[in-house]
């Protein structure tokens, strides 16, 4: 079989649109996994500083001791693929203001990161990408 090389153009073409949605819903799933792992992984998981309870009575109500930063789950419904373009992806907290208080550092606040740069994100990316070319290219 010969290689096809107007064929492979085409899919070239064709990945161009599709990789960054894909490579965007990569980051966002490492996102969200944050709060299933209640911490941000970067090289490895770096766990949340847990959550102070006012008095004892909070510590035994069930209601309290739900997951960190999950409280109705809009902060984490709101972690979307905002621009996936071959020239920009964007991925971030959509509508929700307070999303910023708990990602970015703050003297008054305790930081728990959610959305950030990570090594393991980049490399599951850079490992999709490989994928893709190399499946267009075999």
């Amino acid at each position: 079989m010969a290689f096809n090389f107007k064929e492979k153009i085409t899919e070239i073409q064709r990945m161009k649109s599709t990789l960054p949605v894909k490579v965007g819903n990569i980051a966002k799933n490492h996102f969200l996994n944050s709060f299933r792992n209640q911490g941000f992984t970067d090289v490895s998981l770096s766990p949340w500083q847990k959550r102070k309870t006012r008095n004892s009575s909070d510590r035994r109500n069930p209601r309290k001791r739900r997951a960190i930063l999950i409280d109705t789950g809009a902060l984490n419904r709101s972690i979307k693929v905002g621009t996936a373009t071959f020239r920009r992806i964007e991925v971030g907290s959509y509508g929700i203001d307070y999303a910023k208080f708990h990602n970015d550092p703050d003297k008054a606040r305790v930081h728990r990161p959610f959305i950030k740069d990570s090594k393991v994100m980049n490399i599951a990316i850079q490992a999709k990408i490989r994928a893709e070319i190399k499946d267009i290219l075999k």
